[in-house]
Formats: C-alpha cells, structure tokens, sequence
C-alpha cells in the first residue's frame, strides 16, 4: 500500500461508511428467483428484524401505481415504527414507494414478476414528534438484465454499527441473514463489501474495465472469485480448486468453514469485523488468490473515500 492509501485511511480512521452483504443466487432455469425475492421481501424481513416492521393492515393507503415518494406515514398508536418498501423498474428512473403492510403485498407480487432493477424494505422507529428517524432495519434485490438466472439478495449495514457498543448485535444480524438466504436457496457467491456502484467487491472496484464488471464476473462462479471478504460465500466448485474444506481450515486464514445445503462453504476470516485488517486480510488473500478475478489495478482515486484495509494493493 502507498502513502497516498495510508493518509486516506488515517483519514478515514473515524469516519463511518455504508457495508452490504450481497448474496448470489442462482437458477439455471430462472423459474424460481421470483419467488425467491418475494420470500426474502417478505419472510426474511420478518424473521430477521428485532422488531415487528409490518404495519397493520387497513391502517394505510397502498396506491396501485406506488407513490412517487416515501409516503408520510405517522404512528397509529399499534406501533412506534415507520416501515415502507420501495420499487426500481428497469429501464427507468423512478422509484415507486408503498406503506409495508400485509395490504401491499400483491402489489410486491406484480412488480417482483416483472423483475425490476430493485426492491428495498426499510423500516426504523419515530422520533419523539413524531417524524420518520434513521432506518434500522434495510433489505433489498437486485436483478439485472443481463443476468436472467440471477438474483442478488443484499443487506446493507453502517460500518459503524460493527465497530461500535452495537457491534456484536449488528454482527449477529447479518451472519442470521446469511444463514437464512443460504439454507433457504443456491447461493453461488457472496461478499461483505463497502458500498459501491452495481455493488461491487472490493477487489472489482480497484480493477480496471471489463474486469471490474459484476455482470461480467457473476457467471464465472464455477471457477472464479469476484473478490475476498470478511464474510463470503464461495461455490462448491471453487472450493475443490481450492482442496476443499479441510484445505481451508487448515489454510489459518478463517476463524470458520461451514459447508452449506447446496455444497458451498461460507468462511468467516476472523471472529469480528474490527479484527479484518493487516495480516488478516493478507492471509485470505494469499489462500484464494489463485481463483480471483484479474486485471489491471487503477491508480488511487484523490478523494477521500472508503478506506483500502480489506483489500491488497499491489506495491
């Protein structure tokens, strides 16, 4: 790493950037990811929350054609939180908005057959007078056009909710999302990344071209990492590239190796977040290096942005 990364890190030091966990799911016919995103829009929001996000029903207009904003939804006395579901069609640049209550969910149904480019559900408490506060709850999907047999399943966190008095809560929320998308579903690929455009790892945002594409990259699966993370999913057949299970506990690179329903592994590199950094990160890296993506890195970007720690740079 260079001197210009070490002066954005230190800058970087105190400052709080968005995390996603993002979750490849694949089906060879296609068939099944509309449903799949349904359930995650709907079950898995449910089953992941630490509070009830779904409003009551009848206590809400859902508009047919969705708000062309966050509708201004108060407390109704049942409950103290706010809770909407958002809508990207493809091929445009609204966003279509509904109050999240069970009314609202054939509407999801149309929108997730036609497969827009995403969905989220956000959900958070009021604030003392009564105004929409921070969201604490946030799922999403995403589809792409030009991945038909893809889905993609994304939770996004604060980074400072894992590094902070809510770190081992926020820590245990997305490892039981994780759980709960892979045990449900063929997750081919996931990754724990900073935020980044069409949802980039680490490693693609530091490449050039066509090999920072996620479009391109996301079919190679079989053979191919997008990146490496804290937290990552890799398929069945990169693992036996990479000898195995065994191989990769024995590797010291993971504090864990779970094999997963469809023959994918997820691996955890260290017990928290705060800890993947230096050698950590160095230590993955040198285990999967073989099977990552290639090309030419582009130089430092000049303004401040999401710190380089989870990644190796080269000299």
């Amino acid at each position: 790493m260079g001197w210009r990364e070490d002066l954005l890190d230190e800058i970087n030091a105190n400052r709080s950037y968005g995390l996603v966990v993002e979750l490849t799911v694949f089906d060879a016919s296609g068939a099944g990811l509309s449903q799949c995103a349904f359930q995650w829009l709907t079950e898995g929001v449910r089953d992941l929350a630490e509070a009830n996000v779904l409003r009551g029903a009848g206590r809400h207009k859902i508009s047919e054609s969705g708000f062309s904003r966050v509708p201004d939804i108060k407390p109704d006395g049942d409950s103290n939180r706010w809770s909407y579901v958002s809508v990207a069609p493809q091929g445009t640049f609204d966003v279509r908005c509904n109050p999240y209550t069970p009314d609202v969910y054939s509407w999801l149904r149309e929108f997730v057959d036609d497969r827009p480019e995403s969905f989220s559900v956000m959900s958070g408490e009021f604030s003392d007078g009564g105004e929409m506060g921070d969201s604490d709850v946030w799922i999403s999907v995403t589809f792409d056009e030009g991945l038909p047999e893809y889905v993609k399943l994304v939770v996004p966190v604060d980074e400072m909710e894992l590094r902070d008095s809510r770190a081992s809560r926020a820590q245990d929320r997305l490892l039981r999302s994780i759980r709960w998308v892979c045990d449900r579903y063929n997750v081919v690929y996931g990754h724990l990344s900073y935020s980044h455009a069409q949802e980039m790892t680490e490693l693609e945002s530091r490449l050039r071209g066509q090999a920072s594409d996620p479009t391109t990259n996301t079919p190679r699966w079989r053979s191919q990492l997008r990146g490496y993370s804290w937290l990552m999913v890799i398929s069945a057949d990169v693992a036996r590239m990479l000898g195995g299970a065994d191989a990769l506990r024995d590797s010291q690179a993971f504090h864990s190796v779970s094999l997963l329903p469809n023959g994918s592994l997820f691996l955890q590199a260290t017990p928290t977040f705060q800890e993947y950094r230096g050698q950590a990160v160095e230590n993955v890296y040198r285990t999967v290096r073989d099977v990552l993506v290639s090309g030419e890195f582009r130089g430092p970007s000049p303004m401040p942005g999401p710190p380089t720690h989870m990644i190796v740079l080269p000299d």
